[in-house]
């Protein structure tokens, strides 16, 4: 039985640090956030977000091990805050007046090219009115490469070239 616990606990958290550094290695040295919390539960969330911090991780959403372990916590719009609104615009407009300082859109609640990042588009604009700028817009679904290429040239034309793009999923 310890046997068995002490296995899983090392080899599941080897697994996650290994899968950190390896995204670290990938990303050229840009700073990428652990989202672990959405897949585990439990102990195996706090294992997880320790394990991501350690394989090279900037930052965790969880916010109990951002506190624990000393270390900065980050996230963004859920699709469920989206979805708790009218319309996708009245969800970024109000995340972006929580917000105005760190604000990053979730786009592809409903249509990555054809609601999204539009809607996106409209906001950022709004913020500089009000002394502020929009942060980035997150991908999360998708054929993110293609979805980001697309995504940044519209972001472009549209006077946005500061607006960095998040990819998560999976």
């Amino acid at each position: 039985l310890i046997e068995s616990l002490l296995l899983n606990i090392i080899n599941f958290e080897s697994l996650i640090a290994t899968k950190a550094f390896r995204v670290k290695l990938v990303s050229g040295g840009r700073p990428f956030s652990d989202f672990g919390l959405r897949r585990a539960q439990g102990f195996a969330a706090m294992q997880a977000s320790r394990a991501a911090i350690i394989g090279g991780a900037s930052s965790t959403s969880n916010t109990l091990a951002a506190k624990k372990y000393g270390v900065p916590v980050s996230g963004t719009q859920a699709h469920s805050w989206i979805q708790s609104f009218d319309s996708e615009l009245e969800a970024f407009r109000a995340y972006a007046k929580v917000h105005p300082e760190n604000t990053t859109l979730l786009v592809d609640t409903f249509d990555t090219l054809r609601s999204g990042v539009p809607n996106a588009i409209v906001v950022g604009p709004e913020m500089e009115i009000l002394g502020y700028k929009l942060k980035a817009i997150r991908l999360d679904s998708g054929d993110l490469a293609y979805l980001s290429k697309k995504a940044r040239k519209m972001l472009d034309t549209a006077g946005l070239n500061y607006v960095k793009i998040i990819a998560s999923n999976q």
